[in-house]
């Protein structure tokens, strides 16, 4: 596996991306009310609302979601990803996210 993401609570996802644009030299690639995806050169950074997100996460690429955890909690995503959230064993949230064919096209 490899880390696919970083997802870090914000308060203001217009300014964070700004400066996100400014100091890190990411990209906007997909967005919705509640959460930005940049781009940056060997990974990305999700900018999450933490007025509607509960948790920071890394994000573990898998490449099937047979490879998703057992107990995990699945979400499917408006970007076509599909994720497996879970816990590790200090409270930390561990996302491993799966690239369906549509999110791939929405990239």
């Amino acid at each position: 596996m490899k880390v696919d993401h970083v997802a870090i609570l914000v308060d203001n996802l217009e300014a964070s991306a700004q400066w996100y644009e400014q100091k890190c030299g990411a990209k906007l690639i997909f967005e919705t009310e509640r959460y930005k995806r940049m781009k940056v050169d060997n990974t990305n950074i999700a900018l999450i609302s933490k007025h509607h997100y509960q948790h920071a996460h890394i994000g573990l690429l898998v490449h099937s979601t047979d490879e998703f955890p057992e107990n995990g909690n699945i979400v499917r995503h408006r970007d076509g990803t599909i994720g497996c959230y879970l816990m590790d064993p200090d409270g930390n949230m561990v996302e491993y996210i799966y690239y369906s064919d549509e999110a791939k096209e929405n990239m």
